[in-house]
């Protein structure tokens, strides 16, 4: 699956975020082309409720979009 419009295909590292905390770990998979930075393979952290989930075909995928992420390590 290739994201499009500045989004990231990621893999959510820590489902739950810790108690109290809003931002989750995610390894990123893919970048669209027009995003800023190509971060694939890069771990970054984002806001637990701003991913968006898709299925397709029974396999789900993960996407946020660029502006969403807090930071990169």
């Amino acid at each position: 699956m290739k994201p499009l419009n500045r989004r990231l295909l990621i893999e959510v590292i820590e489902e739950e975020p810790q108690q109290g905390a809003f931002f989750v770990p995610a390894r990123v998979i893919a970048c669209a082309e027009d995003c800023a930075n190509d971060l694939t393979g890069k771990t970054v952290i984002i806001h637990a409720f701003g991913k968006e989930e898709v299925t397709v075909k029974g396999k789900k995928y993960t996407f946020i979009g660029e502006n969403h992420l807090i930071c990169v390590e």
